[in-house]
């Protein structure tokens, strides 16, 4: 039997991906000032010098601006990390993971690019997408929601909100393409409380083309209270951290730290269970939920190639998610073009083939 040639791990290596992320941030720069330019000088599509400054302030600024007065400086921050931090010391599901690791370091720096890359697809892709749904296909729009009592309309935001989270889940571990996206943030070994904005930029396309649809048809809004907003918003982040516990009998309503670090496990035997985001009653309605309830496995993918961070200088902090979202593109590039196996088996068990679909 053929013996498989792992990749060389080699610091040269990973400095030439270093370089190419530098490069590929450069030239995304290049190209906002190119289309400045282009919306000062020649307008195409009707493009304006002053749309192009709002969504560049927007998505660099007024993101970074929000992400202080709504999200750090708020009480639900401080309650929800603080509280995160003390279970991690007191119950830990892994006794040896240091609380303040360079995972916990790098995941933090993944907060505030995701603050970036989240603002940079709701300025483009979500407009764009809204737009095209009002031009094209707005007779879709059921205005017979409008006239539900606000309470009912308000439970079916939560729990439309909560399906679509599950299945646009599930989509990403079915299919090898998104699959390849969703390793960024299954990646990590040591969950943290930081380690839910660990996403790819292109799967909240994904997300949001789940999401904007179904919530234009039914003229329901995303829940917008702002006690729930605290909720859903910093709980995600809660049962991501190092904790050992499973909530007791609350475990058959949420999703909790241990029934999420078994969807996180390495092991093939969790493969593709607990997808939820809030609640567990998908899982549970579709077949999806593990039983074991006392279990807490290591976590990670089964690539021994995947860019983990490993040293907690400024420079390879903000320079790895760079190297982390380009190393995906690249595994997908090779498999399209040499129509290979991945140099590492999907954790998932989905075809090696480029449509990538699980059997």
């Amino acid at each position: 039997m053929a013996t498989e040639v792992r990749p060389d791990h080699s610091s040269a290596d990973v400095s030439v991906h270093r370089r190419v992320a530098i490069l590929a941030t450069l030239l995304g720069v290049a190209a906002i000032a190119v289309l400045y330019w282009l919306a000062t000088y020649v307008h195409p599509f009707g493009l304006r010098a002053w749309m192009v400054k709002e969504s560049a302030l927007r998505v660099f600024v007024w993101s970074v601006r929000d992400l202080f007065r709504y999200s750090i400086l708020t009480p639900g921050f401080g309650i929800a990390m603080a509280l995160t931090l003390v279970l991690e010391r007191m119950i830990p599901a892994k006794a040896n993971q240091p609380i303040l690791s360079v995972a916990f370091a790098q995941d933090l720096v993944w907060f505030f690019y995701e603050t970036i890359l989240h603002a940079a697809i709701i300025v483009t892709y979500v407009q764009l997408l809204t737009m095209v749904y009002q031009a094209n296909v707005s007779f879709l729009t059921i205005d017979a929601v409008l006239a539900w009592p606000g309470w009912l309309r308000f439970a079916v935001g939560v729990l439309l909100l909560d399906l679509l989270m599950w299945g646009q889940h599930v989509v990403n571990h079915k299919f090898g393409v998104l699959w390849e996206l969703h390793t960024v943030h299954h990646s990590q070994r040591t969950l943290n409380f930081f380690t839910d904005f660990r996403y790819h930029v292109l799967e909240y396309v994904v997300r949001q083309t789940f999401l904007v649809i179904p919530f234009l048809v039914l003229r329901v809004d995303p829940p917008k209270i702002v006690w729930l907003a605290l909720v859903l918003g910093w709980y995600t982040r809660f049962y991501h951290g190092n904790i050992r516990t499973n909530l007791g009998p609350l475990r058959y309503l949420l999703v909790t730290p241990q029934s999420h670090r078994i969807h996180h496990s390495i092991e093939p035997r969790h493969r593709d269970t607990n997808f939820g985001s809030i609640f567990c009653i998908w899982d549970q309605v579709f077949g999806t939920q593990y039983r074991g309830y006392d279990e807490y496995p290591d976590t990670g993918i089964e690539d021994d190639a995947f860019p983990l961070e490993t040293k907690r200088d400024v420079r390879s902090l903000l320079v790895t998610p760079l190297v982390q979202m380009l190393y995906p593109l690249r595994r997908l590039r090779e498999r399209f073009t040499r129509r290979e196996s991945p140099r590492a088996a999907p954790r998932t068990g989905y075809a090696d083939d480029a449509s990538g679909v699980q059997p």
